[in-house]
C-alpha cells in the first residue's frame, strides 16, 4: 500500500517549525528518523496532508553536555547520542542502555526524540529517562515548558505533549560520583521490545528500582535500603504485589517472574562491585 498524498515543509529554524506546526494543526506531522510515521504513513493508519520535517533545524540535533545533565534535541539520532556517550564516560546508565534498542541501522535513523514522543512502555529511552527523574522540553508558537517524565508519560503511547507543541529537546539528569547501576531486560530476540527490562541505581542506601514493560507506563520505585538482602527482599515484594499486565505477547507470571530474576540479577551484580 501506498501512502495517502502530502505536502513536506523543511523548516530551517525552531521558530519556524513551530509555526508551520501552529498554522496547520491536526493536518500537520512532525517527522525526523521516521522509524515509527513512516510505517503508518504506508499502511495509511496515518493520513496527514502535511509534513514538517525538522531534520535541518539546528537547535533540535545539538548535544550539550553540562554539569548536572546532558540535553539531547529531539532529531538527534540514537546512534548519534551512542557515540557520543561512547566518549563520555560521564553517563554510562544510558550508555548502557542504549545498545539495547533494535539494531545499529534502526538506531542510525530512530531519534531520541521519537522515541520519547511515541512513548512505548517498553521502549529503552523511556525508561531511562523515567529511571534517573529527567524532563522534557516542549514548545509551540508561544512558549516553551519543561515537563518532567513522571508527568510526561501518560499512558501507552500517551504523554502530556499537546496537539501544537513540539519536542525540543529530552534531558537527562546524570548519576552522582560513586552511583552504582545496572540494566538488563528480556525480549524474545534481540533487537526486540523487551517483554520486561530493569533499570536499578544504589546511591549508598538510597536505591531506585525501575521496570518497562509491566504497565503502560514504565513504574519506578525509590527506597532506603540497607543491604543487599533487603534490596532482594524489596524486588521480591515488587514482583509479587505490583500490578503487572498481562497481554498476547506475555502472561502477567512471566513478567513477575522475569521482573524478580533480573533484579536479583542486577542486585548481586551491583553487591560485588568495591566501593
Amino acid at each position: 500500500m501506498k501512502s495517502a498524498p502530502f505536502v513536506v515543509h523543511q523548516p530551517k529554524s525552531l521558530s519556524e517549525a513551530v509555526k508551520l506546526f501552529a498554522q496547520h494543526g491536526e493536518e500537520a506531522k512532525i517527522i525526523a528518523g521516521g522509524q515509527t510515521l513512516v510505517p503508518m504513513l504506508a499502511m495509511r493508519i496515518a493520513t496527514p496532508s502535511i509534513l514538517i520535517d525538522v531534520n535541518e533545524v539546528k537547535e533540535l540535533n545539538d548535544i550539550v553536555e553540562k554539569a548536572d545533565c546532558i540535553e539531547v534535541g529531539a532529531a538527534v539520532s540514537q546512534a548519534q547520542l551512542e557515540d557520543y556517550l561512547s566518549k563520555n564516560i560521564s553517563h554510562s546508565l544510558l550508555a548502557v542502555m542504549i545498545p539495547w534498542i533494535a539494531h545499529r541501522p534502526i538506531r542510525n535513523r530512530g531519534t531520541i526524540g521519537g522515541s520519547i514522543a511515541h512513548a512505548d512502555p517498553s521502549a529503552e529511552l523511556v525508561l531511562a529517562l523515567s529511571a534517573l527523574n529527567g524532563w522534557v522540553i516542549l514548545a509551540n508558537h508561544r512558549q516553551q515548558r519543561k515537563v518532567l517524565a513522571e508527568d510526561f508519560f501518560i499512558g501507552a503511547l500517551q504523554t502530556d505533549r499537546q496537539m501544537d507543541e513540539v519536542l525540543v529537546k529530552v534531558v537527562f539528569p546524570k548519576l552522582m560520583k560513586n552511583s552504582q547501576f545496572g540494566f538488563t531486560e528480556y525480549g524474545y530476540r534481540h533487537g526486540d521490545f523487551a517483554v520486561v527490562s530493569v533499570a536499578i541505581i544504589k546511591n549508598d542506601h538510597d536505591w531506585i528500582f525501575a521496570y518497562g514493560g509491566i504497565d503502560d507506563t514504565p513504574l519506578v520505585f525509590r527506597q532506603k535500603l540497607a543491604s543487599t538482602d533487603e534490596a532482594l527482599t524489596f524486588a521480591a515484594h515488587l514482583a509479587n504485589t505490583v500490578n503487572v499486565r498481562e497481554d498476547p505477547t506475555a502472561s502477567s507470571g512471566l513478567r513477575r517472574h522475569l521482573m524478580q530474576s533480573q533484579s536479583e540479577l542486577l542486585i548481586k551484580q551491583l553487591d560485588t562491585v568495591k566501593e
